[in-house]
């Protein structure tokens, strides 16, 4: 017959070796990763998904003679799908300016302005701004200062759509102001 020590040490013995094929157990199985699905871009109902988008060319300040504001920024934003052609999509658009830094790897200096966000994911908002034969949005941003004569400045448009964002530079100076 074993005595009570024996049977002690045999019991301890026992429960390590058990601890060990236990944490043997679940590091072998526990520690593989997760096999996720690959899901492909997120697209809206009409199947169109933008890539990138672009201030147009014909960004200008404009005067507004007759009206509390006295200048606006006039932009154009194209908005491209994976076939480069340009799209019309529900999306949210924010618009910032900045003073222009030459010489520089990030050309924006202080910010001047931010809009209000300007949402729109309603097909009223959207048709609004959609210029049909430029094929691109519109906006007249208006100003709260009046820029300088032959300044430069760095408009933002940053485009949130398909829970992504998408945003461009556009380097704008003020040409000659006809009132």
């Amino acid at each position: 017959m074993k005595t009570y020590r024996e049977m002690l040490f045999a019991l301890r013995r026992l429960s390590v070796g058990f601890l060990c094929l236990l944490a043997a157990v679940i590091v072998l199985t526990g520690c593989e990763t997760a096999q996720v699905p690959m899901q492909p871009a997120v697209q809206r109902a009409g199947g169109v998904s933008i890539e990138r988008i672009r201030i147009s060319a014909i960004t200008e300040f404009v005067p507004d003679v007759g009206s509390s504001t006295p200048m606006y920024v006039k932009t154009l934003i194209e908005l491209f799908d994976a076939s480069d052609s340009l799209v019309k999509v529900p999306c949210t658009f924010r618009f910032e300016l900045y003073e222009f830094h030459p010489l520089s790897s990030d050309p924006r200096r202080r910010r001047l302005m931010i809009w209000p966000d300007q949402n729109l994911n309603d097909p009223d908002a959207n048709d609004e701004h959609w210029n049909e034969f430029l094929r691109g949005y519109e906006f007249y941003l208006p100003l709260d200062f009046m820029p300088g004569q032959g300044k430069k400045y760095i408009l933002e448009a940053t485009c949130f759509a398909d829970q992504r964002r998408y945003n461009d530079l556009f380097k704008v100076e003020v040409s000659a102001i006809k009132n």
